[in-house]
């Protein structure tokens, strides 16, 4: 099986509201999502050769929201190790989610990669009381929840895995 180590960024503004993207990718599926509908998620990618999770997460922030300078950088407070199904080959993804505060909500998008471009649906900041409340699916699980504890300061000691 492929493994994909990947660094995710939760990417928060001064109103406390999370940037996630909206993706559709029909190649990728999993057992939440066997259809590879639309999919809100964090900005992110995977990690290249001889790079830290750290490293490629700063890179991949930069290639989706043209963000660099006046980033205030957070800990590690996430891991995440799933199964999807990539093209229909099971692949194991490692995220690993950093925390991350910005001043003000305006990205671009121009660095896209050329599968981000044809996949790219939409972004938006979203508050936790929309993450709760919302039919949209949204990942990682449980987002929301884990979202009031970082916003209150509560980050973990030592990250923990998630779903």
């Amino acid at each position: 099986m492929k493994t994909r180590e990947t660094a995710r960024i939760v990417l928060l503004n001064e109103q406390d509201r999370i940037l996630l993207f909206k993706m559709k990718d029909p190649s990728v599926t999993s057992k939440e999502n066997p259809a590879g509908e639309p999919v809100w998620f964090p900005p992110g990618g995977g990690v290249e050769e001889n790079e830290s999770y750290l490293e490629a997460a700063k890179r991949e922030l930069w290639e989706e929201t043209g963000l660099a300078d006046g980033v205030n950088w957070g800990p590690l407070v996430w891991i995440r190790d799933i199964h999807l199904f990539v093209h229909q080959r099971k692949t194991r993804f490692i995220e690993y989610y950093y925390v991350a505060r910005v001043q003000g909500k305006q990205i671009s998008t121009d660095h896209f990669t050329e599968v981000e471009k044809e996949t790219y649906q939409a972004h938006h900041w979203w508050s936790v009381d929309e993450i709760m409340n919302t039919q949209e699916l949204i990942f990682p699980k449980q987002l929301g929840q884990r979202l009031i504890l970082l916003l209150k300061g509560e980050y973990p000691a030592e990250p923990i895995a998630i779903e």
